[in-house]
């Protein structure tokens, strides 16, 4: 068993059976010194993964990090960060613009002798120099982009082909073959294994790494096992077959939508709640045919679907940036008709998923007037009372 596979294998330990396997427990099990396995232990902690011991040394996994993947330093982190900074400010900043930069919360971040020290790396790497009081990019030492014609990227795309066929490619130069295919048009007719809900997601490194997993063995329909865990109790291990991605931008999460193992029906999973994902090459149980993800999403609100879609009217009306807010995250929606008069802007959708419906209607306030269904404003009623009750007040002149 190489060290990647170990340390999988004593992730799915702790985090199936919390609270009950120790560094000494674990050393024995794989047969390691104690020495190796507090060596794997720390490797893990620089790979995001953050373990909690109790009074009797057993072991709980409070997060997941990322596996197979070099762990990036802090100090590497904060240079491209440094340079993100120059490259966008072309007359430069000085030490104390970019410490101001790296804190602006009450409490320091970064020291101002960091700051100096990653200056200095920079300027040994010839990166940066100074001017004055402030620090520039040097601009002769950035290669500048190449532009390819469309033949010169077929010919190259074919090359990166013939490449991975013979031997193993970094990652570096699968994102080179992802950005050219999607230049060369190469996945238009594949199917489409993500779906977006509204504004852009946010980035997480680990919830990336699981997406860009999901999203691979959905689009080469393999299956996959993943370590899955509820709340703080036990981790369990699925088998599915993943049909695609969602993003719901309203509670800022991504879902895995795949065919159980043991049913065989649809089901969602949340993503943040993940904490492995290993593919099989083996097929356990066939996989669905014809799945459409954008037709399974198609009146869906958020990620609830009941199948059975109402007709949903809503009139907006032109508080402060109200109807800019609405064109803009409902832009993405194919069902939704915005009709623009004197009064503001009246939306007609079939939805499904009322709640979630009322959840984000709520962020508009009196700027949002439900006119049909009936249910709905009962809903978004409910949520107001609820929020009354939270914060404090009473109902009163409340319609």
């Amino acid at each position: 068993m190489d060290k990647l596979t170990r340390q999988r294998e004593i992730v799915k330990d702790i985090a199936t059976e919390p609270w009950v396997h120790t560094y000494a427990s674990l050393a024995n099990k794989f047969g390691l010194s104690h020495a190796t396995i507090q060596r794997d232990f720390e490797e893990m902690k620089d790979n995001g993964f953050q373990f909690k011991l109790d009074e009797m040394e057993t072991l709980y996994l409070l997060s997941s990090g990322w596996n197979g993947v070099a762990p990036v330093k802090e100090s590497t982190l904060r240079q491209m960060e440094i340079l993100r900074m120059l490259t966008s400010i072309p007359q430069g900043l000085t030490i104390l613009e970019i410490y101001k930069r790296f804190n602006r919360r009450d409490e320091e971040e970064i020291s101002r002798k960091t700051v100096e020290r990653t200056l200095k790396d920079l300027e040994k790497k010839n990166l940066i120099k100074r001017q004055g009081e402030e620090y520039v990019i040097c601009s002769e030492q950035m290669l500048p982009p190449i532009q390819l014609e469309l033949r010169e990227k077929t010919l190259l795309l074919e090359a990166l082909n013939v490449a991975s066929a013979l031997a193993p490619i970094s990652d570096e130069i699968k994102s080179l073959d992802a950005k050219l295919k999607l230049w060369l048009g190469e996945n238009t007719q594949s199917r489409e294994t993500m779906f977006v809900h509204g504004r852009t997601p946010t980035q997480d490194v680990h919830r990336s790494q699981c997406c860009y997993q999901l999203e691979e063995a959905a689009r080469s329909r393999s299956q996959v096992e993943i370590l899955y865990r509820k709340e703080e109790g036990p981790a369990r291990i699925l088998r599915v077959n993943p049909l695609g991605i969602v993003y719901y931008w309203v509670l800022d999460n991504w879902y895995l939508i795949a065919q159980d193992g043991r049913s065989q029906t649809i089901k969602t999973y949340l993503v943040n709640r993940i904490l492995d994902v290993t593919c099989l090459k083996e097929t356990l149980f066939p996989p669905v045919e014809g799945f459409n993800l954008k037709a399974w999403y198609q009146f869906a609100w958020g990620v609830y679907r009941d199948q059975k879609p109402e007709t949903v009217v809503i009139r907006f009306h032109p508080h402060f940036s109200t109807l800019n807010r609405v064109r803009e995250e409902l832009a993405k929606r194919a069902t939704c008709t915005l009709i623009e008069d004197g009064d503001g802007l009246l939306m007609k959708d079939r939805v499904e998923g009322l709640d979630e419906l009322a959840v984000w209607l709520r962020g508009f306030g009196a700027g949002a007037e439900v006119l049909e269904p009936p249910a709905l404003r009962k809903k978004v009623t409910e949520e107001f009372e609820r929020l009354l009750k939270m914060y404090g007040g009473g109902s009163s002149g409340l319609d």
